[in-house]
C-alpha cells in the first residue's frame, strides 16, 4: 500500500471542491432568479450544473478508491465509470449508488427518482456527453442529438404541469413549439418556463441529496483511516468535501423561498 503523503491529494480535492461548488451554485441560482425564458440562461445553467455533476460523481468514486487501496484510480480506471467519453452521467450516478452499502447509507424512498427526475438526469447525462455541441455540429453536419434545448423546455413544461399546476401532463402530449407562437401564447410560454425553472431548482437538489450523504460517509471513512495509518495527529489526506455542498437541503421551502439560497 502507498502511504497517504500523495502529493497534493488534500490540495487537488479542495480547489475542485471550489469548483463543483461553483458550477452548482451558478446554476442553481440563474434558475431560480430567472426573470424570462430566454434561452442562454437556460444553457448557462445546463452546463454548469452537468460539469458540477460529474464532478461530484467522480469525486466520490475517486473517495472509494482511495479508502479501500489508498491510492487514486489512474485516468483510464476513472473514465470507464463513465462509459467510452468518461462523461456519462447515468453510468456515474450508478456506479456512485452502487457504494451505498459499502458504506452504510441508506437509499431512502424519497431518494429514488420520479420520471421527470430520470428524464432530467438522462437529459443531463446527453448534454455532458455530446449535445452541448449540438449547435456547433449542426453546422457542421448531421447529429445524433436532438435540440437540447427544445428538450430542456419539455421538461421544464412537465414540470410546470405537474409541480406548479398540481396536474399530471397527458402522456404524449406534444410539446407546443414556442417558434410558431403569437405574441400572446409566447409570452405565456415564457411565464411557464421562468415558473418552472424555478421549481426544478428542487429536483436538481433532490438529485443531489443522497450524493450529499454518501459523501459524508465516504469522507467520514478516509479520516478515520488517516488516523489508523498516521496516528491521533496525523493530517486528514482529503478535506471535508461535503462542505462545498453547503447548499444542498432537503427542505423545499428553504430551496424556493430564502432569499440567500443558494
Amino acid at each position: 500500500m502507498k502511504p497517504a503523503s500523495q502529493p497534493n491529494s488534500f490540495l487537488l480535492l479542495q480547489n475542485e471542491g471550489y469548483l463543483m461548488q461553483g458550477c452548482f451554485k451558478s446554476s442553481l441560482r440563474i434558475l431560480r432568479q430567472a426573470e424570462t425564458g430566454e434561452r442562454g440562461q437556460f444553457y448557462s445553467a445546463c452546463f454548469n450544473y452537468a460539469i458540477g455533476l460529474e464532478r461530484l460523481l467522480k469525486i466520490l468514486l475517486l473517495l472509494d478508491h482511495w479508502h479501500r487501496g489508498r491510492e487514486f484510480p489512474d485516468f483510464e480506471t476513472l473514465k470507464q465509470y463513465g462509459g467510452k467519453s468518461g462523461h456519462n452521467l447515468e453510468k456515474l450516478y450508478e456506479s456512485a449508488r452502487n457504494l451505498f452499502p459499502s458504506y452504510e447509507v441508506e437509499w431512502k424512498p424519497e431518494y429514488e427518482p420520479d420520471s421527470i427526475n430520470r428524464d432530467l438526469l438522462t437529459f443531463l447525462s446527453d448534454f455532458a456527453n455530446g449535445s452541448r455541441y449540438f449547435n456547433l455540429d449542426s453546422l457542421t453536419g448531421p447529429t445524433q442529438y436532438k435540440d437540447p434545448i427544445q428538450r430542456w423546455e419539455g421538461l421544464l413544461y412537465r414540470v410546470h404541469a405537474e409541480d406548479v399546476r398540481n396536474e399530471k401532463q397527458t402522456p404524449g402530449k406534444p410539446y407546443p413549439n414556442p417558434e410558431r407562437m403569437e405574441t400572446p401564447k409566447l409570452a405565456a410560454h415564457h411565464v411557464r418556463l421562468i415558473l418552472a425553472a424555478r421549481q426544478i431548482t428542487w429536483r436538481l437538489v433532490q438529485l443531489l441529496l443522497p450524493l450529499f450523504e454518501l459523501l459524508i460517509a465516504t469522507r467520514e471513512q478516509v479520516h478515520k483511516d488517516d488516523l489508523r495509518i498516521g496516528g491521533e495527529e496525523a493530517d486528514p489526506s482529503v478535506p471535508y468535501m461535503e462542505e462545498f455542498l453547503d447548499f444542498v437541503c432537503g427542505d423545499k421551502t428553504v430551496i424556493l423561498e430564502s432569499e440567500d439560497w443558494p
